[in-house]
């Protein structure tokens, strides 16, 4: 019964997530985005790296306020979502440190990161300063030009 509570507090998945089901989520949270996407009963399975890469991909700031986002926002946003931890699994996700899966082998998505870690360096997309602060008490990176 412990187990049953504790999973169903979580949020949809975020694999599956749909902009019907981010949408309504977002609306009310007078937090900023970065801050939303990280709450598992919001969303189940956005973690620092990956909420920091669809935001990216999203073309979304991770300090703009959930309830600003539109309908268009949140349908792109919610589709980077999947599309980030779809594209992570299937590259056995990221070695930052000494992380390895059950195989023994490491993850390459880090290869793929356009802004997580990498404070300070050009955004590969536009060539401006990536920034860095924290949000959530969680490192966050992004684009000043890219994302808005």
């Amino acid at each position: 019964d412990q187990l049953r509570e504790h999973w169903s507090c979580l949020g949809p998945d975020a694999l599956t997530i749909s902009s019907r089901q981010l949408g309504p989520a977002l609306r009310d949270s007078r937090r900023p985005i970065k801050s939303a996407l990280l709450d598992q009963s919001l969303i189940a399975g956005v973690g620092n790296i990956y909420a920091d890469e669809a935001l990216f991909a999203a073309r979304i700031s991770p300090r703009r306020l959930s309830r600003s986002l539109d309908a268009g926002d949140v349908r792109r946003l919610a589709s980077t979502i999947r599309r980030t931890l779809r594209d992570a699994i299937a590259l056995g996700g990221s070695t930052l440190r000494d992380y390895l899966d059950a195989a023994g082998n490491p993850g390459d998505y880090q290869q793929q990161h356009r802004v997580y870690g990498r404070g300070g360096q050009p955004c590969r997309s536009c060539g401006s300063t990536l920034r860095q602060a924290v949000i959530a008490q969680r490192t966050t990176v992004w684009c000043p030009s890219c994302q808005r």
